[in-house]
């Protein structure tokens, strides 16, 4: 099998969906506590805000490698 090193430990290269929705997992939880953290609260339009540009730029990278592999 086949494994992209741009995408999380063990997930298989076939499976480019599978690698950005835990990137955007692991990014809302990390900004989560980053936020909690800092703030002492949680604002959820900002998160969203920032999971939504994280995993379109992870995304976009991921398409980015596969087209200069090819």
């Amino acid at each position: 099998m086949d494994l992209d090193p741009a995408s999380l430990s063990g997930v298989p290269a076939e499976k480019p969906a599978v690698a950005v929705a835990i990137s955007a997992v692991v990014a809302t939880v990390v900004y989560l506590a980053i936020q909690l953290v800092m703030d002492g609260s949680i604002n959820p339009v900002e998160t969203g805000a920032f999971v939504i540009v994280f995993t379109g730029v992870y995304a976009a990278f991921l398409y980015l490698r596969r087209e200069i592999q090819e």
